[in-house]
């Protein structure tokens, strides 16, 4: 992390696990509730942030990610992915431009590893990679009415999903505000630390800090999967939804993973597919751990966890894989061992055709 932006969080009340990520700012619970509605604003210290230059930045990307490189733009970002040659995500990025280069915004914990591998690939290309993730600050920001409260502060109207923009204001010029999928209006904002600080503190007066941990209880409602080092390379793309996501592009031709991501697109159902799940049970299973529930027969199914958070309101929201065909043969409501019930929940768009 920045160490200003950290000193920065610090006198906000600020208090910080072991990698540096915002735990809470003092009012954990209150914290929660509030990003039900918002607004709400976080330090996103748990994405890492990497700058891909070059002149063969563009068809360097465009060879490796599921997504079209060419519809990025500086006013459009989008979501995308990195996957090995069996389709299986490695890691999700918001794809963006900023200052002409374009930047890569993931999990931290992902961040090495995936430095590493595009390294590879890189070969005799003319191409960049470099961390940036100390050097330029990431924060969430979101509300009901979270567009008003950006135009509002910062005469910036960035208004539809992956839209994005150069915040207008003397003060804050060099932070781009990047529209992310939500249950409300969200906002990914990156910039220079001494800038941040004027956005954080404009944005706090009719807003509220939240912690990094519970801001992705909004990804969960919002069907974007949560991508860390415990399930990367786990899950074919569409079984994280990124189809339904508009996060894969079946026509800009070859990547990683590509044919065999096709053939399940074009031929085939996808067997597995990721969920919202909630209980009132005492848990939250951490990612990459395989939650055991049983139906009114007594039939075993599984979920592969993805992310889990306690519910602003009562029990607790997961994120998880399941095997629908399971599923639909299930009898009865899905409990537990100890006993509560296992629901799952809508989301935002059918996870399977006639939904």
């Amino acid at each position: 992390m920045n160490a200003q932006w950290k000193t920065f969080l610090s006198g906000q009340g600020a208090q910080f696990d072991e990698l540096d990520n915002v735990i809470t700012f003092g009012e954990p619970e209150l914290e929660r509730v509030l990003v039900k509605h918002g607004p709400v604003i976080t330090s996103l210290a748990n994405q890492a942030l990497v700058q891909v230059a070059g002149d063969d930045a563009k068809a360097f990307l465009q060879a490796q990610l599921t997504n079209d490189i060419e519809e990025v733009s500086n006013k459009r970002a989008q979501l995308s992915a990195w996957c090995d040659p069996k389709g299986n995500v490695l890691a999700t990025f918001v794809v963006f431009m900023y200052q002409r280069d374009y930047y890569l915004s993931f999990d931290a914990s992902l961040k090495d590893a995936i430095l590493k591998r595009l390294q590879m690939f890189i070969l005799r290309s003319k191409v960049e990679l470099v961390d940036r993730t100390d050097e330029l600050v990431q924060v969430g920001f979101g509300g009901s009415f979270g567009d008003l409260d950006l135009q509002r502060a910062f005469d910036a109207k960035v208004k539809e999903t992956w839209e994005c923009g150069m915040l207008p204001k003397e003060g804050v010029r060099k932070i781009k505000a990047i529209k992310i999928p939500g249950p409300y209006h969200r906002y990914l904002l990156v910039g220079p630390e001494a800038e941040m600080e004027t956005a954080w503190n404009t944005l706090l007066i009719n807003g509220d800090r939240t912690n990094q941990y519970d801001w992705h209880l909004m990804d969960i409602a919002a069907g974007v999967p949560v991508v860390t080092a415990a399930v990367s390379g786990k899950f074919v793309a569409q079984m994280l939804n990124l189809d339904k996501l508009n996060a894969i592009n079946f026509k800009k031709g070859c990547f990683p993973g590509q044919e065999i991501i096709a053939r399940l697109h074009f031929r085939a159902t996808v067997p597995k597919r990721m969920l919202k799940l909630h209980t009132d049970a005492d848990i939250v299973p951490a990612p990459g751990e395989t939650l055991e529930v049983h139906d009114e027969s007594g039939k075993r199914i599984e979920f592969e966890v993805l992310y889990s958070r306690p519910d602003p309101i009562e029990g607790v929201m997961i994120q998880a894989v399941g095997n629908l065909k399971t599923l639909a043969n299930a009898q009865g409501d899905l409990k537990l061992e100890s006993g509560e019930a296992l629901t799952i929940e809508p989301l935002p768009y059918p996870v399977v055709e006639g939904d």
